[in-house]
């Protein structure tokens, strides 16, 4: 990612650079509603409580992804004020803002994948969603990133592989918790035998 960044001009390096500095503050801020996820939904499995532990997904990813649809949006429109803390440079922030109107609106999408890995976690199950969230979040980017970036070299071509990579590896992730729930809540609907 950083490469292809690199590979424009030095006002794009440094309005992407200015522009980054609202990830943190945003994923921090819906991180904690996956971390919620993970810790409800496995008290909530432990304690034997099938219904709350769908309840506490659906909780939570409500929450991330309002939480990242919110401030995400705030970016979006007050995108050229964020970025004057960082920079008092017109061209910098116009090269800021070609950042934020791709991924302002794009944030609230990392908490269908980010909420499912972490509903997955609280059920036990954390091998397969890693490796789920590696070959998404990673290995889809570099190809990304060597080919359809390298055949377009736009940056919107370029900032577009994150809603693109955070939308694949969520399907997968659903598609993995579906199964992995229906597993897990079976043990709740078998007969109990009691031995005498």
């Amino acid at each position: 990612m950083q490469a292809g960044v690199n590979s424009f001009d030095s006002l794009m390096v440094k309005g992407n650079s200015a522009a980054a500095n609202a990830d943190g503050m945003i994923y921090d801020a819906m991180a904690a509603f996956y971390m919620a996820c993970a810790s409800f939904m496995s008290q909530n499995y432990g304690a034997g409580k099938p219904d709350r532990v769908r309840k506490s997904y659906f909780i939570a990813l409500a929450y991330s992804f309002g939480v990242g649809l919110v401030l995400g949006g705030s970016l979006f429109l007050f995108g050229r004020e964020f970025l004057a803390l960082f920079t008092t440079e017109a061209a910098v922030i116009d090269a800021g803002m070609k950042r934020v109107q791709v991924m302002g609106l794009a944030y609230c999408i990392s908490a269908f994948m980010d909420c499912t890995i972490a509903a997955s976690r609280g059920l036990g199950k954390t091998v397969v969603p890693t490796v789920i969230v590696i070959m998404g979040s990673c290995v889809f980017r570099v190809i990304w990133v060597y080919s359809i970036f390298a055949h377009f070299h736009t940056i919107p071509s370029l900032y577009l592989l994150y809603p693109c990579s955070w939308a694949l590896t969520a399907i997968a992730e659903i598609i993995y918790f579906v199964h992995c729930y229906r597993d897990s809540m079976k043990l709740f609907h078998e007969p109990v035998t009691v031995q005498a």
